[in-house]
């Protein structure tokens, strides 16, 4: 006969193992979860998990990265006790939650993310949205009216302000590389020219390369029109540079491109969305070069490339260049939608990289790419704890802040070269080394801007405990679960 075994006690079962000295030792104590907290049922879930998606969708839209829009809407989730499973792509945002016990209903909602079109103040409007609704002062059906308004209650300019603010992008940017007063005038009408041609295209729903191809050709095209004036007995032009105007209209359209926003997704680990901005890049860049490299071949064929040299030109006093640099910031920020309040801090921002690139030139041995990357750093951890005085978003300041550095004069050269085979400046240059140099210019502006804005979010942590836990949910993909 064998003998029963004595029941043992519920709570002597529940209780942890006791730990030996060695596991004491080697091991770190665990603390005991919190209870989880209740979720509501699917059917009420539902106008949250819209809102969420709608959130992620307009924060990608309007130019955030992809841990920006997953940190709104892991906010919005733990705002409401509801545990999200968030992916972010960069024409795709799907949200899922459960039960928090894991069982019932499953509730997916999946939204396409429209074409880019950045919108700085919408963004910083939605940034506002999402604060009120996770410190509940405001309904989810009340944020979800107010983003439906905003579309036709934004931030328009009229169209004679967008005119304007095109022509000082080209004549900025002019003054910011060395141009005297007639090619300002000129790049300013090029860059013009280019706002005009691409806004129709735009309103004709063409293809965003075709425009870029537009972009590079206009710019390419009025050089080569003013140099064959020039060689028939029009004395005056022949104080004009034809690679400034070029290389401004060049600068103007690599201002819009993705560099950081691409750089910051890879570095938190949003791979898929990082791969796809990068691929964006490459095709707006290459819709610029076709135009430019088409319109060069034609002028070579006519007899006027020894016109289009891109010479080397002296800039001009760091003052005049540190305030050409703030006009050119000041003008894209009003292009992004900008308010203008964040326009003025964007023209700051702008200030700012190109003093530090400036004071980081010597310091470097006069190399480019690393005092731009440098000043993009610096710009970065300004942008944070400027943006969250402002409420303004700090991608925005940031990408606005260093399009003054963007390399479009190298870029030129090495085009130069490359269609008319001799060098644009130094007899050494050529066509793959002036590729290289931009191709790193830009990594060292993104790996830069990725570097000082790790450092400037913890300088900016936001104080509210569910910010912070879904700003470092967003950063860790793979702990998205343990929120």
């Amino acid at each position: 006969m064998s003998a029963t075994p004595l029941p043992t006690s519920t709570t002597d079962s529940a209780r942890p193992p006791r730990r030996t000295w060695l596991a004491r030792l080697l091991r770190q104590r665990t603390q005991p979860g919190g209870p989880e907290p209740e979720s509501p049922a699917a059917p009420d879930r539902l106008p949250l998990v819209s809102l969420a998606t709608r959130v992620g969708a307009i924060a990608l839209v309007s130019g955030a990265s992809a841990s920006q829009a997953t940190e709104m809407i892991l906010r919005l989730g733990l705002a409401h006790g509801v545990r999200f499973q968030v992916d972010v792509t960069y024409t795709a945002i799907t949200v899922a939650c459960t039960e928090s016990d894991g069982g019932g209903v499953p509730l997916n909602l999946f939204r396409t993310v429209p074409a880019l079109d950045r919108d700085y103040a919408r963004l910083a409007h939605l940034e506002s949205v999402v604060d009120a609704v996770a410190r509940g002062e405001q309904s989810v059906e009340e944020a979800t009216g107010d983003l439906i308004q905003w579309r036709s209650h934004g931030i328009v300019y009229r169209r004679w302000v967008m005119s304007v603010v095109a022509f000082a992008q080209g004549a900025s940017i002019t003054g910011l590389l060395g141009g005297v007063p007639l090619e300002i005038a000129v790049a300013g009408l090029a860059t013009l020219l280019v706002h005009e041609v691409t806004a129709w295209l735009g309103r004709t729903n063409a293809s965003y390369f075709y425009a870029q191809v537009a972009a590079g050709a206009i710019p390419m095209t009025l050089a080569i029109v003013l140099m064959y004036l020039r060689s028939h007995g029009v004395p005056d032009l022949w104080a004009l540079s034809p690679s400034l105007v070029v290389a401004a209209g060049m600068v103007t359209m690599l201002a819009g491109l993705g560099v950081v926003g691409a750089a910051q997704d890879a570095l938190d680990g949003y791979y898929i969305t990082a791969a796809a901005r990068i691929v964006d890049l490459v095709m707006r860049t290459g819709g610029l070069i076709l135009g430019v490299v088409a319109v060069l071949w034609l002028g070579v064929r006519i007899g006027v490339p020894a016109y289009l040299v891109p010479e080397s030109i002296p800039p001009h006093h760091p003052t005049v260049q540190v305030v050409a640099a703030a006009v050119f910031a000041t003008a894209v920020g009003l292009f992004g939608r900008f308010g203008p309040r964040g326009a003025l801090i964007a023209g700051l921002g702008g200030a700012l990289g190109w003093t530090m690139y400036l004071l980081l030139l010597p310091l470097v041995g006069g190399d480019y790419a690393v005092a731009a990357g440098g000043a993009a750093a610096v710009v970065a951890v300004f942008a944070h704890p400027a943006g969250r005085w402002m409420r303004l978003p700090a991608i925005a300041i940031v990408t606005v802040g260093i399009v003054p550095l963007m390399p479009g004069l190298i870029l030129y050269r090495g085009l130069f070269h490359l269609v008319v085979g001799m060098p644009a400046v130094e007899p050494g240059d050529t066509a793959g080394e002036m590729f290289l140099l931009a191709a790193v210019t830009g990594v060292m502006l993104a790996l830069g801007s990725s570097v000082g804005s790790t450092l400037g979010r913890h300088l900016a942590q936001p104080t509210e405990q569910l910010a912070r836990l879904a700003l470092r949910a967003s950063l860790r993909r793979g702990e998205q679960a343990r929120t």
